[in-house]
Parts: structure tokens; sequence; C-alpha cells
């Protein structure tokens, strides 16, 4: 005899590539520390550099004056 089945049985899946949901939420507080420390550790090298300052440093908010070249008239070579 043939079973019939009504419609398409969908199941939940567990883990992918050996991760599951639990270990992930485990994992996030550690990967954001890290990505936190790594930006830091980025913003602090690349501070000096003028390309940074013109593309990211310039166009933060609050701060980003500070990265603004303004050379006084007098130390500027003619």
């Amino acid at each position: 005899m043939v079973n019939y089945v009504r419609g398409p049985a969908y199941k939940s899946l567990k883990s992918i590539a050996g991760f599951n949901f639990q270990l992930v939420r485990a994992y996030v507080p550690d990967l954001i520390l890290w990505g936190g420390a790594a930006g830091a550790g980025v913003a602090t090298f690349t501070e000096g550099w003028p390309l940074f300052q013109k593309v990211f440093y310039q166009k933060i908010p609050v701060v980003g004056n500070n990265w603004v070249y303004n050379p006084d008239p007098e130390d500027v070579p003619i």
C-alpha cells in the first residue's frame, strides 16, 4: 500500500557546519569585544595617515574638526 503525504514535512536545522544557535549566542560578547579592540587598534595606528584622516576621521560628527588641516598663513611657504 502507498502512504500519501498531505504536504511537505519541514524540519528545523539543528546546526550549520557544527554551529548551533546557543553556541553562536555564547560567543557574541567575545566577538563584540575583540571586534572593538581590533577597530580601536586600526584607528590608533592609522590616525596619522592623511588618507585615513580625509576619508574617515574628518567625517566623524563631533570630533572630525580635529583632523582638518588648517595651517597658519605664516607657516605656508610661498
